[in-house]
């Protein structure tokens, strides 16, 4: 650590004197806050004191006015910025930038020169004082915060008063709450301090990042580098990355050495236009995202998660998961919502490829709540939310792999496959290379129709059209497999009269939807879940179908024209007689449910 002697000096001289010293070898010292002038070539940088021209600087008086305040106060040296650390040094400047907070928390006493102050009414919100440029400076929070004696000066270097006499005017200025403007508890149990503060470290990362959010920085990179600090941990300066990534690294350190949650609980702006088709990562861009959300607070943790970490996949976390009507999930944080403290504050995520269990987060202008939490589960999300390349196979295929059904009376819950509609060119046929490529699932008793198809890969086409029926009452319904954007399975539904469309007539009303989401026709719900393996350069979608069956009153025409079919197929072979008494039984059975 670089310190300026205070004094004295020998009348005449010129040149200040610096020191340099480390651990318990640091005497006491004083140290000052202030605001740079607009040419920072006006301030007493570090060559000007080695070269002995101090004094013909601008910003000369700045630095002796606080040298002399330091003598009166008993300190024989001074920490200022501007020419205590020697910026030519890439290796220097990021040592002390990772330094800083602790210069000013190890400081006997701070100074906080403004220099735009002149008024004496400044414990009133509209004073000179409250509209100092000093309150929107970046760098000046940890120089706020980190001190345990501060005292504010005007331009005259008139004293303001202390910040634990300002608090209440300072509060309102900055939005920190009282708490952490008074002075914490001692470390020393011998020392006391009347109605101690509370140590900033206690603040959520989501507070702490709110005091930033109305801050600025000459140089974008420094809006993250001046946090480093108030979030106790440590990175190189990269000047050049942009202030986002470098927001990004601090985050990502943050997240190695703390697992409070509530640092994903920020939000954008209506106005902001830096998400990608709406979506965007786990980590936010700037301090800014954090304005509206800090009363955010914490759970410790609850559950023996992994930790979160950063890979190429993304951040690597694991978050309850809730899945939404419209296929999104509702990811539920380990923070409770403010004033109903049995819920949990959540995002919402939505996956980027089906199946890679990749997300990035979706509705970033609000956050949701839960009252209940889903199952944990381990995924990654984007950072930035680029879409996962997705690669072309020569051949895709669809293949069924379950059926689960569902209905509070469990003999209406049972579904099959009665039929396909599709060109027989998409059969993926035994005995042909494309078939011993593929890894087969178990065949099914509900499958009473070929199980893999080979997909057409050409946005909005549709492959094949599975024919399913409830077989307690008959109730059909066509389940259409295509493909979507982006070479994504896409899938529909819909009902059928008496005669099965061609293929051509269901390609006219295929809608493609993407997969997770809920399809709902009179008497099913049906959702189709996928995953993607790859071998052998194919890709297979392994399709997992839910159908919740619905029941609806049969109406007394629909009772009677069953009952003729079924006497008008007494003649006929056994299977079609089973299936017209089990269209009657079936409808008889939700005539008296419902």
């Amino acid at each position: 650590m670089r310190l300026l002697k205070t004094g004295p000096y020998i009348p005449g001289a010129e040149k200040l004197e610096l020191i340099e010293k480390w651990g318990v070898d640091i005497p006491h010292y004083a140290i000052l806050s202030h605001t740079w002038s607009s040419n920072p070539d006006d301030e007493v940088l570090f060559a000007d004191v080695l070269h002995g021209i101090s004094t013909t600087k601008p910003a000369y008086p700045k630095l002796e006015q606080a040298m002399k305040r330091a003598m009166l106060d008993g300190y024989g040296w001074l920490w200022i910025d501007t020419c205590c650390i020697n910026k030519s040094s890439s290796v220097e400047l990021s040592e002390a930038i990772n330094s800083m907070y602790s210069y000013y928390k190890n400081a006997q006493k701070c100074y906080a020169y403004l220099v735009d102050v002149d008024a004496s009414d400044h414990k009133k919100i509209n004073s000179e004082f409250a509209k100092s440029r000093w309150w929107k400076r970046g760098w000046t929070l940890q120089e706020l915060l980190a001190p345990a004696s501060l005292e504010f000066f005007a331009s005259t270097w008139h004293s303001l008063g202390y910040k634990d006499e300002l608090r209440p005017i300072i509060s309102s200025v900055t939005g920190i709450d009282d708490d952490y403007l008074r002075p914490p508890p001692p470390t020393n149990p011998f020392d006391t301090v009347e109605n101690p503060g509370l140590p900033v470290e206690h603040a959520s990362i989501a507070k702490r990042m709110s005091w930033a959010s109305t801050r600025e920085t000459t140089r974008e990179e420094d809006l993250a580098y001046c946090l480093i600090g108030l979030f106790e941990v440590n990175m190189p300066m990269l000047y050049g990355e942009g202030g986002q990534r470098a927001f990004y690294r601090l985050q990502e350190e943050i997240m190695g050495a703390n697992e409070d949650q509530s640092l994903f609980a920020w939000i954008k702006l209506e106005d902001d236009k830096t998400t990608i088709n709406g979506l965007h990562g786990l980590l936010a861009d700037s301090p800014r995202d954090f304005r509206h959300t800090g009363s955010v607070i914490p759970y410790s943790a609850l559950a023996d998660y992994s930790v979160t970490t950063v890979t190429a996949r993304g951040v690597s976390v694991t978050l309850p998961l809730t899945q939404k009507a419209d296929g999104k999930m509702i990811a539920a944080l380990q923070c409770p919502v403010q004033g109903r403290y049995s819920d949990w504050l959540a995002v919402y995520l939505q996956k980027l490829n089906i199946g890679s269990n990749v997300y990035a987060r979706a509705d970033c202008n609000k956050l949701a709540s839960v009252s209940e939490r889903g199952k944990p589960q381990g995924l990654y999300v984007r950072q930035p939310p680029n879409f996962v390349p997705r690669t072309v196979y020569p051949d895709h295929f669809f293949q069924l792999r379950s059926l689960s059904a569902h209905w509070e009376d469990s003999e209406l819950a049972e579904y099959e496959v009665i039929n396909v509609i599709c060109d027989k060119s998409r059969y993926a046929l035994k005995g042909t290379s494309q078939y011993r490529a593929i890894p087969l699932a178990e065949p099914q008793r509900w499958i009473l129709a070929p199980m893999i198809y080979r997909i057409d890969k050409t946005e909005g086409a549709l492959t094949a059209t599975l024919v399913m029926r409830r077989k307690t009452d008959g109730e059909s319904l066509l389940l259409l497999l295509g493909a979507g954007r982006d070479l994504s399975a896409a899938f529909g539904i819909c009902e059928f009269g008496d005669v099965f469309p061609t293929n051509i007539e269901l390609q006219q009303v295929f809608r493609p939807r993407p997969a997770g989401q809920y399809m709902e026709l009179e008497c099913h719900t049906v959702r189709v879940q996928v995953e993607e393996i790859v071998r052998l350069e194919q890709k297979i979608y392994f399709l997992d179908i839910e159908i919740t069956a619905r029941s609806v009153a049969p109406t007394a025409s629909e009772m009677i024209e069953d009952a003729i079919d079924a006497i008008d197929v007494f003649h006929k072979p056994s299977v079609e007689r089973k299936a017209a008494k089990g269209a009657l039984l079936g409808k008889l059975k939700r005539f008296r449910l419902t």
